[in-house]
């Protein structure tokens, strides 16, 4: 009966707080005729921001308005609301942690259950939609106990259109466990006239059928950093560049995190060279410089300034000893940054972290992808390689950005990569190359097919998906996408945990 009682106290203290205080200063705005009327819906959707005062209104040109507050004195808050045709859209409020309740005791008088009841009141009653609680997540913005401060529910929730969970639309609310203060609010209104609803969408039976055709894990490299000399492990991914997502719930095709089509078209380049063999001597400060400076003149780079230099004992990514050297040049737009390092003992590169940009464009090579791939062979010219590039570029504005990993051993190095990226006119404005020779081993691996019922050991679900464009449509994804396959064991991990611990 407590408990109850001590959650219709809450809500109704989120919900309906008088607003007899409400400190917003419209003066300066008392000309918009919005201003007072949706100030008031602001007040009573999220009467917790009563102390704050008004910083400015922007009307956007399809007659939506953003307003922002603030405060200032004792604990720092800011809020952001868009709002169109009278209706909140979304919110974005945010307490200072560093200031807020320090030295308090860590006493808890809500229990995480209620705190998640009134997350949903409280997303429920702004935009008159239901939202779903996904769990409760960790963000050391918010440092509770290091701080003396009391527990801070850190929640997060998921729109739903029609009992359905929309996938990649997050909302979170911070609740204090003392006093129930809302801390940090998030969220925003998905308009469900955007999905057509009487179309037919595919049963989980035919999409689980639809992923297995469709579906191909690809093999890669994934860094492991937690050692003093960081190897690599081998892994089965679900997809190159993380994009695969899931199977279009209507056409049956597989789509990406925003709900675009995808193709997976990768064009593999090979080369073979004559590439530089190992030294009958130790190789010498001076010879590595010149390798050095040489692996920077492949991408038409000379005259670089040394930075700094050494020599490593136990160079992190080999154990070995290797000389290490940063070199940058600076000519007007002209903008090159280089760290290589050379095994004292081999006398190659078996580090590279170079990085050269000019938004005049770089060179005279213009930008359609045989031309991009000629370069890159340019590049590798005295190496024996094989890339994998996805032949769909990233588009970003004007800017086009052409990603080509490296293969080793029949495997994606996710962690070697050259990046290339053009501008309007074609040409190159950006190179950068990751590059490295840590242990990468080569095991006996399970079979694709093996891994790919492991991905797909449950029927799919299904998921709304909300892209930029303001699109809303049906998903169906497995669950256990969001895991990565050890190639060698079979076993298992969650992506965020490998992110984690790596």
């Amino acid at each position: 009966m407590f408990k109850k009682n001590l959650i219709s106290l809450l809500l109704a203290v989120i919900i309906t707080f008088s607003s007899n205080s409400f400190a917003f200063g419209l003066s300066e705005y008392a000309s918009d005729y919005y201003a007072n009327r949706y100030l008031n819906l602001i007040k009573e959707k999220m009467p917790f921001v009563k102390d704050m005062h008004l910083d400015s209104i922007k009307k956007n040109n399809d007659g939506s308005l953003i307003i922002s507050m603030k405060k200032n004195k004792n604990i720092y808050k800011t809020l952001n609301v868009s709002i169109n045709n009278g209706n909140i859209t979304s919110v974005d409020y945010y307490v200072d942690p560093l200031g807020y309740s320090l030295g308090e005791s860590l006493e808890s008088n809500i229990s995480v259950d209620d705190a998640i009841t009134i997350g949903e009141k409280l997303l429920e009653n702004l935009f008159n939609e239901k939202f779903a609680y996904i769990s409760t997540i960790k963000d050391e913005t918010y440092l509770d106990d290091a701080l003396k401060k009391p527990t801070i529910y850190k929640l997060l929730f998921k729109n739903t259109i029609s009992n359905v969970l929309v996938y990649n639309s997050n909302a979170y609310v911070y609740i204090d466990s003392k006093s129930g203060d809302i801390l940090k609010l998030k969220a925003k209104w998905l308009d469900e006239s955007l999905y057509n609803k009487k179309k037919e969408i595919l049963d989980a039976n035919e999409a689980a059928k639809i992923f297995k055709d469709k579906f191909d894990p690809v093999l890669v490299y994934l860094k492991n950093n937690d050692s003093d000399f960081p190897k690599y492990g081998l892994y089965y991914i679900s997809n190159i560049d993380y994009n695969f997502l899931g199977i279009n719930a209507i056409n049956g095709k597989a789509v990406d995190y925003n709900g675009d089509e995808l193709y997976n078209d990768i064009v593999y380049i090979k080369g073979n060279s004559t590439e530089l063999k190992s030294f009958n001597k130790i190789v010498s400060y001076e010879e590595a410089l010149e390798i050095a400076k040489k692996e920077i003149s492949n991408l038409r780079i000379n005259d670089l300034n040394i930075l700094s230099s050494k020599k490593i004992d136990k160079y992190s990514l080999t154990g070995k000893t290797a000389y290490t050297f940063n070199m940058n040049r600076t000519d007007e737009d002209l903008i090159a940054n280089a760290s290589v390092a050379v095994d004292e003992e081999s006398g190659k590169a078996v580090s590279e972290n170079i990085d050269i940009s000019n938004n005049d464009g770089l060179f005279d090579t213009e930008g359609d992808i045989d031309r991009v791939i000629d370069y890159v062979k340019g590049i590798f010219s005295e190496k024996t390689y094989s890339l994998a590039l996805i032949k769909n570029p990233l588009i970003y504005g004007n800017e086009k950005t052409y990603l080509f990993y490296r293969i080793y051993n029949n495997a994606i190095v996710m962690d070697n990569y050259l990046r290339i990226k053009t501008d309007k006119d074609g040409k190159i404005i950006n190179v950068s190359i990751n590059w490295d020779d840590a242990e990468k081993p080569c095991k006996k691996i399970v079979d694709k097919n093996v891994v790919k019922n492991i991905f797909l050991d449950e029927k799919p679900i299904l998921y709304y998906i909300y892209s930029n464009e303001g699109k809303i449509q049906p998903v169906y994804l497995f669950k256990n996408m969001d895991y990565i396959i050890d190639a060698s064991s079979c076993r298992k991990i969650s992506v965020n945990e490998f992110k984690k611990n790596n």
